[in-house]
């Protein structure tokens, strides 16, 4: 499946402000599940644009603003191919083993997603009995939280604790990520956070979202194999897991919407946890207000 995505961003700020920074992760992201066609970062009003490849070997962007401005907007608008029809289906040959490396950043706990004995205790029952339950018992576990936890905006921040989200039972992708990368790294399933986005095949999607900040002086359901389609979060960033088990790999695990990965999902960067890969953060000098608008579009070409 070919899809097309454009991606705004845009900062306005209630008085000018200088020497803005801004640390971009928005694709693009090529590997065996999908192959990034095309693109293009635009940046108004004009920046300094430096590529780079992070520690995680994701595309990033550092961009830098030193005069005055009292907005920022970024366009990304790519074109990817998603690969991955069948998800349930083994490797055909035996995936790579981890590095040592890779185990110790994909298993260990992580600044977001810290040791919880709760966790532990949850995931304890669907620990595998040997590597060729791995695959089943990730995605017992994905099962668990959609139908234990509740979808619901606006109750938790990208600063809310795993902690917090196994009280309250509800949050939004990025919480539900968190909690099912504790789950698998507490039974020994190596796993990473993805961020992302989910389009509805043969659909357009589109959501905008806003929000604001204080800164000042240096602020800073699938079964038995049948796919249902994604629902929560479709045409938005999203966030998923990948968990590597030895009969396939890494895959894609969405507790969200309840979903192995497959053509509907497309990755822009992978991580520890959310704290490696949001999709911009910077820094600025100047007293001001910051108001923060995100605009997704996607649409399908074929």
């Amino acid at each position: 499946m070919r899809v097309a995505v454009r991606h705004t961003t845009r900062l306005d700020y209630t008085a000018a402000v200088v020497e803005g920074i801004m640390d971009a992760r928005l694709g693009p992201l090529s590997d065996a599940d999908q192959r990034w066609e095309s693109f293009d970062l635009r940046v108004n009003p004009s920046a300094a644009v430096r590529p780079y490849t992070d520690g995680f070997d994701n595309a990033a962007h550092l961009i830098t603003i030193s005069r005055a401005h009292q907005s920022i907007e970024l366009v990304a608008e790519s074109r990817v191919e998603t690969l991955l029809d069948d998800p349930f289906v083994p490797s055909a040959t035996p995936p790579r083993p981890l590095r040592p490396a890779e185990l110790a950043d994909y298993l260990a706990p992580s600044t977001m997603v810290p040791r919880e004995p709760e966790l532990e205790a949850m995931a304890a029952p669907y620990r595998p009995a040997d590597s060729a339950a791995a695959f089943e018992a990730v995605r017992q576990l994905m099962d668990l939280i959609y139908s234990g936890f509740r979808y619901q905006r606006y109750v938790t921040t990208v600063a809310t604790t795993v902690a917090e989200v196994l009280r309250e039972r509800a949050g939004v992708c990025q919480d539900f990520a968190h909690v099912l990368l504790g789950l698998c790294r507490s039974i020994d399933i190596p796993a990473r956070y993805v961020s992302g986005y989910i389009v509805h095949q043969g659909q357009s999607q589109h959501q905008s979202s806003s929000s604001q900040a204080q800164f000042q002086s240096q602020s800073q359901s699938q079964s038995s194999g049948v796919s249902h389609g994604p629902s929560a979060e479709a045409g938005a960033s999203h966030a998923w897991i990948e968990a590597y088990t030895p009969t396939h790999g890494w895959r894609g695990f969405d507790p969200t919407n309840n979903l192995v990965a497959s053509q509907e999902h497309i990755k822009i960067a992978i991580g520890r946890d959310y704290g490696d890969v949001p999709p911009t953060r910077g820094t600025f000098r100047g007293v001001a207000e910051e108001h923060l608008t995100v605009d997704v579009v996607t649409r399908v070409l074929e």
